[in-house]
């Protein structure tokens, strides 16, 4: 049975849960829910500079183009966070490859790009709109499979390191923005500088409301699941502790 938000599942469900995957999901939330946070508190440099790169520079003057100021700084801080995380967990990754998934991730939750009602998940959804950005911009088949790729699993309950670290990080950064994992890993002066640079003004309503719709829309999708699950009490406790 394939991984859920493995290429290879994408392929086989374009992102619908069935029954057996539903009961899969909702115990690795559970298993997660009840896990013991690692704290630690270590002071990493918020301060990153962004690949230089004709890709990277496409995709953020497309991102500051498409995507609303909530989600375009959620984009950023997910970046910044995954980039301490791996600094903290000393694994290497491709610059370029985490920058552009970062900014990407959520492309599907901007109006230009939202799927129509027939779609499964709008996180698969994404990586397809994703994976034609980085071709427009220049980027190779394979840069664009791995962002794809990344993007399509973000909404898992986890990434396992052995899917690409670039994969592995995205999921990282953007579950310690949306849900709080992993904070008390880093400095709260660390918090701080990053929400000086990328604000978090209006994020936790603007994302409510897109995965409330996503909830609605697309019941069988991981949003969906996680709607229904209690997301939005988990996003209002995490606004809280992560700010």
């Amino acid at each position: 049975m394939a991984a859920i938000g493995s290429p290879v599942w994408v392929a086989e469900t374009n992102g619908a849960l069935g029954l057996r995957d539903q009961v899969r999901f909702v115990a690795q939330a559970i298993v997660r829910e009840l896990a013991l946070p690692r704290r630690g508190g270590a002071v990493l440099a918020a301060d990153r500079t962004p690949p230089s790169t004709p890709v990277a520079q496409h995709v953020i003057d497309f991102a500051r183009t498409v995507l609303p100021a909530p989600l375009l700084h959620h984009s950023m801080r997910s970046w910044l966070w995954a980039c301490m995380l791996a600094e903290l967990d000393r694994l290497e990754y491709d610059d370029e490859r985490l920058y552009v998934a970062a900014l990407l991730h959520d492309v599907a939750l901007a109006d230009p790009h939202r799927p129509g009602p027939d779609a499964a998940c709008f996180a698969v959804h994404g990586a397809t709109v994703a994976r034609g950005v980085v071709i427009e911009a220049g980027g190779g088949a394979a840069l664009a499979d791995d962002v794809a790729d990344a993007i399509a699993a973000h909404f898992n309950v986890a990434v396992p390191l052995s899917w690409g670290a670039e994969a592995h990080l995205l999921h990282a950064g953007t579950h310690l923005d949306v849900a709080g994992l992993r904070r008390l890993e880093i400095a709260r002066s660390s918090v701080a500088e990053v929400h000086a640079q990328e604000p978090r003004d209006g994020f936790a309503d603007h994302f409510l409301a897109v995965m409330r719709e996503e909830g609605r829309l697309r019941k069988s999708s991981r949003a969906g699941l996680l709607w229904r699950l209690g997301m939005e009490r988990s996003v209002r406790r995490a606004e809280r502790t992560v700010a």
